[in-house]
């Protein structure tokens, strides 16, 4: 369930992020894992038959188009300001969450169905999220200095390959 967070962290973590910013973007993505199963419990299966088959494959072009992004972008003005700040812009950062986390909407929708209580199911997916989010971080920074590959474009190749693996595997 988390692997792809911890996956996708590796590549946040390369690029020399704070540790104070590494658990802000952890406890960010736990939010989220936390949150789209329990969307996924209340939508309810009318929406489930309508979104559920396309959720995984959203989650997978976002993460894609993310990855192709971090990889094409330009050193430029932006990437001075993020390495100063020590953290990457906070609109990234919720959309690579969004996009992991879509996957979790279709297992709300069988968490539903299965009447798995709604803070049980939150209380797992946002500690299992959290915590392998960290530890991609934490392997992601130990990576990153020792990788001479340019932060961005390491990120990028990472996150296409998580895409990648994601559309594989389920």
């Amino acid at each position: 369930m988390g692997l792809n967070n911890a996956l996708a962290s590796i590549a946040l973590g390369t690029s020399g992020i704070k540790r104070s910013r590494q658990l802000q973007i952890a406890l960010l993505f736990a939010v989220f894992e936390a949150i789209m199963p329990l969307f996924g419990i209340l939508l309810g299966n009318e929406v489930a038959r309508l979104i559920g088959n396309h959720a995984r494959y959203i989650g997978v072009g976002l993460l894609g188009v993310v990855g192709i992004y971090f990889f094409l972008k330009a050193a430029d003005t932006e990437s001075e300001e993020v390495a100063q700040a020590g953290g990457l812009p906070g609109f990234k950062v919720i959309v690579l969450a969004i996009a992991l986390s879509l996957d979790n909407l279709t297992v709300g929708f069988g968490l539903g169905m299965l009447n798995v209580p709604l803070t049980v199911a939150a209380i797992a997916f946002g500690c299992i999220s959290l915590a392998m989010t960290y530890i991609g971080l934490e392997i992601g920074r130990f990576l990153g200095a020792r990788i001479s590959v340019s932060a961005d474009k390491l990120s990028g190749i990472v996150l296409i390959a998580v895409a990648g693996m994601m559309l594989i595997l389920h």
